[in-house]
């Protein structure tokens, strides 16, 4: 573990960048993130390792240069802060105080990419007064995680792998408040129907932009995809408008549109259109999993468009139509 992170050190003697590419930085984020979903009840769990396995996260969670793995990340550092015992206060919140979570997800912030590498940091990644951006995803990750504390249900705020979150709708138990005998956090038996809306609109666009950047294509290709996506602002498609996505393509047009060509003029992410159906390595978004982000745009009182989504939201309505249409196409 030591030797992995001191890869992602640009100080260390005889380097001169963060060597460990970014693919790998994503495996040991969310390897960690697995780890942590291990309650201390666990028996593979002890307390020295899992102090270990914190101060180790930390390290990571510095040297991050991928807003992804800072989102992960913070996502295992809520799950390793969660008190695991049955206390529950009459309102169902956990015994932390709400400011503790505060604390908690301030400090996080914090650390996140403190001490990465600044030779990854894009002209773009700062403010006009000098002071690098958070990551949108990253930010409301954080809010979310903050909940988590506040409540003791992580399963409502944050999730553990993304294609198995989507894939799955999920069930929950008859009182959600009651203390769960799990040995994990978040059981496989979570799926995305358990996740309070906010939490589900942030997996399906961290789904889009990680199917974008890590389809189909030769290593160095998807290498470069992952630098261009390396940034902490988000690509037009996602923000200002959704129609570069064409998200309506088969996989008989891939060769048709190769990534960065239906993109708006000078998008540094050059990552559109969206991958045909079977191309994706993550997962194609299940149709159940669109409508209801069609859903959340459409019924009260969670009829609203995420912090980033600058665009009217009958476009996001339509998008998430052709997108649970295009979930019943099947390759030939």
């Amino acid at each position: 573990m030591e030797l992995w992170l001191k890869h992602l050190d640009h100080n260390r003697p005889g380097a001169e960048r963060a060597e460990l590419p970014l693919i790998l930085e994503i495996a040991l984020a969310q390897g960690f993130k697995f780890a942590a979903n291990r309650r201390r009840r666990h028996p593979n769990t002890n307390e020295e390792t899992r102090e270990f396995m914190v101060q180790q996260a930390e390290i990571l969670l510095a040297r991050s240069r991928y807003w992804y793995s800072q989102l992960t990340i913070i996502h295992a550092l809520c799950l390793w802060e969660l008190p695991d015992s049955p206390g529950r206060s009459p309102t169902g919140y956990s015994d932390t105080p709400r400011v503790d979570a505060s604390q908690a997800v301030t400090r996080w912030l914090g650390i996140a990419g403190s001490k990465r590498d600044p030779r990854s940091r894009k002209p773009g990644d700062f403010t006009s007064d000098g002071r690098e951006r958070l990551h949108p995803f990253v930010a409301e990750a954080a809010e979310l995680a903050a909940l988590a504390l506040e409540t003791g249900h992580p399963e409502r705020y944050l999730w553990i792998d993304e294609k198995g979150a989507m894939d799955s709708v999920g069930s929950t138990p008859a009182n959600p408040s009651d203390y769960r005998k799990h040995n994990l956090w978040i059981p496989p038996s979570v799926g995305w129907s358990t996740l309070h809306p906010r939490a589900q609109q942030l997996l399906a666009d961290v789904l889009l932009l990680l199917n974008l950047a890590e389809r189909d294509g030769a290593p160095d290709e998807v290498d470069e995809r992952l630098e261009r996506a390396n940034r902490t602002d988000l690509p037009p498609c996602l923000t200002k408008g959704r129609e570069p996505l064409h998200p309506d393509r088969t996989v008989g047009m891939a060769d048709d549109a190769p990534p960065g060509s239906t993109c708006l003029r000078d998008c540094p992410f050059e990552m559109c259109p969206y991958p045909a159906k079977g191309q994706q390595p993550r997962a194609e978004l299940q149709e159940t999993f669109c409508r209801q982000q069609q859903a959340l745009l459409r019924t009260k009182p969670t009829r609203h468009r995420a912090p980033w989504q600058d665009m009217p939201r009958k476009e996001l309505v339509r998008f998430w139509g052709t997108m649970a249409r295009r979930s019943r196409t099947r390759a030939e």
